[in-house]
């Protein structure tokens, strides 16, 4: 006979293996979570990252022509016999010679130089190259409202695909519930055979319209993994918005928070500094170019093959300089002024884009307003369809239950109702699209309260 403690042990393994291998609960993924992940993995971002770091790369190089320099250089050579010099005596037909070096000889030197940028074109530089840097920075923040619109649509039309699946769904739950009842009404001989056979076609036209959904699905979550720069697990569920704040921006005031924030207009404004700062170091290129130099040298060995002697002054074998160095160019056949002239040219373009961008700026914000206020309206008229479709199919159920409706105005009413669910769905998704416009236009970050 078994006994209760003989059992129990594998009772409580049992019970353990199926709660382990029961199905954990769906993880719900959050529009701020899927902007996270896309911050963290999607390439464009990396590639305004990289344009920073280069920018900042360049204000190094253009710095490093104010600081001092040190370098160190030698030499080493061999001679097939030491240097001499000869020297004629009067009536000897043989000169004399006197050795005067050695046949090795070693010349190691360190020098060092202090740049004066009396022009001011080396500053200059600087200054463009922090212009450049700060111009850069706006460009990251163009990506990431890029990337943060992308994302959101990206995310708004997966959810839309997952609620036209689940209307989908219900319309064949619907579609099925009619056949089955139509089948039973024509074996009772209470209907005629024909109705089954239009609730059979209708039925598998649900079947097909659910199958497309699915791939939509499948497709819409292909778009957002795209967009977020990761893959995004299947088992994932993302979470619907509500319903949107019905009231509308305003325009003008729209208009005059776009063109203070949209990061491309303080990139225009941030080009035009550094095509500034780098006109005048092209004018500067004629200007005086100062340092301070000194150098410390070791020469051996010396006449005696000595390689260091620091007693004998004309055996000596180091010696130390220092001086000043200046420049100034008297004439350039023309390169600073036609350097000057492309930078001016090069302005006039930067300043023609940029009046350009701020009529791009408010063509952006009045259209997204348009099609924000147009979304609004569908979405409203379609929320109105959805509860007169459900009141209509609820009448016609009951009707054909009671025998005042036929089975053609049940499947009219489950087909509107249908279409009414998935215009609403996709246009709540339209509405929340086009206040992410409106966001993006403006170039301000979409935040949680206006999504």
């Amino acid at each position: 006979m078994v006994t209760f403690r003989e059992i129990l042990p594998a009772a409580v393994a049992v019970a353990a293996l199926c709660v382990a291998m029961a199905p954990s609960p769906a993880r719900a993924l959050t529009l701020e979570e899927a902007l996270a992940l896309a911050r963290q993995n999607a390439p464009a971002i990396h590639v305004s990252d990289a344009g920073v770091l280069r920018a900042e790369e360049a204000i190094r190089e253009a710095r490093a022509a104010l600081s001092p320099t040190l370098r160190v250089a030698g030499s080493a050579v061999e001679r097939s016999e030491p240097i001499r010099t000869a020297f004629p005596i009067p009536g000897s037909p043989n000169p004399q010679t006197v050795k005067v070096g050695s046949a090795t000889s070693v010349d190691v030197r360190a020098e060092g130089r202090l740049p004066i940028d009396a022009s001011g074109r080396d500053r200059a530089l600087v200054r463009a190259a922090e212009a450049a840097h700060r111009g850069q920075l706006h460009v990251r923040e163009q990506a990431d409202s890029d990337l943060l619109f992308n994302v959101s649509r990206a995310y708004y039309l997966a959810v839309a695909a997952e609620r036209l699946e689940t209307a989908a769904g219900e319309a064949l739950d619907a579609a099925g519930a009619r056949r089955r009842l139509a089948s039973a009404q024509v074996r009772a001989g209470v209907a005629q055979r024909f109705d089954s056979l239009q609730a059979r076609v209708d039925l598998i036209g649900r079947e097909s319209g659910l199958l497309r959904a699915r791939e939509a699905v499948r497709v819409a979550r292909v778009e957002l993994a795209t967009a977020v720069g990761t893959g995004i697990d299947s088992t994932e569920t993302l979470t619907a918005p509500g319903p949107p704040p019905m009231k509308l921006p305003d325009g003008a005031v729209l208009e005059t928070a776009a063109l203070a924030a949209r990061p491309e207009l303080k990139a225009y404004d941030e080009a035009l500094r550094e095509n500034a700062e780098r006109t005048r170091a092209a004018r500067a290129g004629r200007g005086p170019q100062m340092g301070l130099s000194g150098t410390a040298q070791y020469l051996g060995p010396n006449r005696q093959e000595e390689f260091f002697n620091f007693n004998d002054p004309g055996l000596k074998t180091y010696n130390l300089y220092a001086g000043v160095d200046l420049s100034l160019s008297l004439f350039d056949g023309g390169l600073a002024a036609a350097r000057a002239g492309e930078l001016r040219a090069d302005r006039a373009a930067i300043e023609a884009r940029r009046r350009q961008a701020e009529l791009d700026v408010k063509r952006d914000v009045q259209r997204a307003l348009s099609d924000l206020r147009v979304a609004l309206a569908i979405w409203q008229s379609d929320s109105s369809r959805v509860t007169a479709a459900r009141e209509a199919l609820r009448l016609a159920e009951t009707g054909y239950r009671g025998g005042t409706a036929t089975a053609s105005q049940v499947r009219d009413a489950e087909s509107a109702l249908a279409e009414a669910r998935a215009q609403e769905a996709q246009s709540l998704m339209d509405t929340w699209i086009a206040r992410a416009e409106v966001s993006h236009a403006v170039g301000l970050v979409v935040m949680p309260g206006e999504r």
